[in-house]
């Protein structure tokens, strides 16, 4: 039973971690990029909902802010 309250706590605690993407697009920023051309230079960048894009640009695009 003391095996099931350690493991019921300790998936609460790494639940609690994830990031909260509710509010990660933005539709304001997809609409001011959407009519640019952005270049294919791909570093990788993490957007706010956890994916990786290949620039700001691309993410900006696709209305998904930069963190």
């Amino acid at each position: 039973m003391k095996h099931i309250i350690y493991i019921s706590i300790f998936a609460a605690i790494i639940s609690s971690c994830k990031k909260d993407t509710s509010n990660c697009f933005d539709p304001d920023l997809k609409k001011q990029y959407e009519s640019q051309n952005c270049v294919q230079d791909c570093p990788g960048v993490e957007g706010c909902d956890g994916k990786t894009y290949c620039n700001e640009c691309i993410a900006n695009s696709q209305g998904i802010r930069v963190e």
